[in-house]
């Protein structure tokens, strides 16, 4: 009887463990700097036992979402994970969807003409609808890491007004500290800036933390020296198809800021981050200045986001020399 019951508290154990697991999932627009984001997380969840990726969403970004789908699709097949999900999202922004250019290239990952043959198909159910599914089958333990435009976030915001409540956090990469040296509109933020709007005000700073660009290219200012001869230089096949993906954005200029891949490293790895601040954060609606951020910083108790501020930078630049060197032992396996 003893032993019965002893065995019943382990089977308990192990499926309460189970359930506790982290899960992130990331939400993207499959540009190279998203490729490299995607391999680090799936990386760090093979050799360093982190939280399980289950699943990709889709959306408009630096290429349409056609390409951003097949994108994830090669991303997934390159790494030979191609049993995580894909769930396929917003093909434009919720008011007015602007030109994106091509600075990954027409087809965001350097226009290589990369033949796979076996693709994975995209799950069934729509990226919205999985994320506010996935927010209840994993309540309090999904952590989710936009790296794009944040339609399909404020979607699932909008239809379901606990999703927030639900996950762990959420992690944007998008926006700016603007200052005198960087006055543009963010990329990511001005992709769909009533999206952005309307996280903005449903955020709270325990559930949501934004890593600006303007921090990355302050504080991971990286040479594309350092880019192309030291991390370029690892010998493993997830490198070499990120240099290949790279190679129309790397020669633009001799400084390389990896806003992507630094999110989902200080996701993993918190300890990166040198300085946290809390802020009152948004963004413009109207005007020439559309697209730009306001931001004050504040106490926490006035305050609807957590801003990564500052970030160590020889130790993020270790850790992606340490995890894409791992993969060589990946390949061999």
């Amino acid at each position: 009887m003893m032993l019965v019951i002893g065995l019943a508290l382990i089977l308990n154990s192990v499926t309460y463990c189970v359930k506790c697991e982290s899960k992130i999932l990331i939400d993207n627009d499959a540009g190279a700097d998203d490729a490299m984001a995607i391999f680090l997380a799936l990386l760090y969840e093979k050799y360093y036992d982190g939280p399980k990726l289950v699943g990709l969403t889709t959306g408009n970004g630096n290429t349409n979402e056609n390409n951003v789908y097949v994108n994830n699709q090669r991303i997934l097949k390159v790494a030979k994970r191609q049993d995580v999900p894909i769930y396929r999202g917003s093909k434009a922004s919720l008011v007015t969807t602007p030109y994106a250019g091509d600075y990954f290239g027409l087809d965001g990952l350097g226009d290589i003409d990369e033949v796979h043959t076996d693709l994975v198909p995209a799950a069934k159910q729509d990226a919205v609808s999985a994320l506010i599914e996935l927010s209840k089958t994993h309540k309090e333990n999904l952590t989710v890491i936009t790296l794009g435009a944040l339609t399909n976030i404020a979607l699932a915001i909008t239809l379901d007004p606990n999703f927030l409540g639900r996950i762990k956090h959420l992690y944007v990469g998008a926006g700016h500290i603007h200052n005198d040296e960087v006055s543009d509109a963010e990329f990511n933020a001005h992709m769909d800036v009533e999206a952005y709007h309307i996280i903005a005000k449903h955020a709270t700073p325990e559930k949501v933390t934004i890593l600006p660009f303007s921090q990355v290219m302050a504080h991971l200012n990286i040479s594309r020296q350092w880019r192309e001869e030291v991390f370029g230089a690892i010998d493993s096949v997830l490198v070499r198809t990120l240099n290949l993906y790279e190679r129309i954005s790397l020669p633009k200029s001799d400084r390389w800021h990896a806003l992507d891949p630094a999110v989902v490293a200080i996701v993993l790895r918190p300890e990166l981050v040198e300085e946290y601040k809390y802020a009152k954060n948004d963004i413009l609606l109207c005007g020439d200045k559309r697209g730009r951020n306001t931001n004050t910083f504040v106490e926490k108790d006035d305050a609807n986001v957590r801003v990564i501020y500052s970030i160590k930078l020889e130790e993020f630049k270790q850790c992606l020399i340490d995890l894409f060197s791992a993969s060589i032992v990946l390949e061999l396996q």
